[in-house]
């Protein structure tokens, strides 16, 4: 489990142009089409948690192969996911989604992207610096 604040400042970027290029590809993993765009999560703790996905710890639900997806850049590896539920006050009940990770991405330090198959920022009126808590629901072996 995660705390962390909503980081609305990062969120500008192409990470909607990603996921529209990609919507059938995101679908076949996913299941649903993703909502084009990513909610940004500043995590304190822990401070290594970038590198710690990148490694695959824990282990992602899924893996997508980077040679699938359109309009990568070259320093970017696979892609990961880890699904989660994301519990926020302003939330009637809590969100299933999902961590999305691009293995080397430049996201800003601390901060990790959630992808859903819903908008959340406007139906929810999150604001930055919105408290949220993540849970991970890692499939047990």
């Amino acid at each position: 489990m995660f705390d962390g604040k909503l980081n609305l400042i990062h969120t500008v970027g192409r990470f909607n142009i990603l996921i529209n290029e990609n919507k059938e590809i995101f679908r076949k993993y996913f299941g649903v089409f993703l909502f084009p765009g990513s909610l940004n999560i500043k995590i304190d703790r822990p401070e290594n948690l970038q590198q710690e996905l990148d490694k695959g710890n824990p282990q992602p639900n899924f893996v997508i192969p980077k040679t699938e997806l359109v309009g990568m850049p070259e320093y970017i590896g696979d892609g990961q996911a880890w699904r989660c539920i994301l519990s926020c006050e302003k939330f009637t009940q809590p969100i299933e989604c999902w961590i999305f990770r691009r293995i080397g991405s430049r996201v800003p330090k601390g901060i990790i992207e959630i992808v859903a198959a819903r908008e959340l920022v406007g139906p929810y009126a999150l604001l930055d610096g919105d408290n949220v808590r993540i849970e991970l629901l890692l499939e047990r072996k």
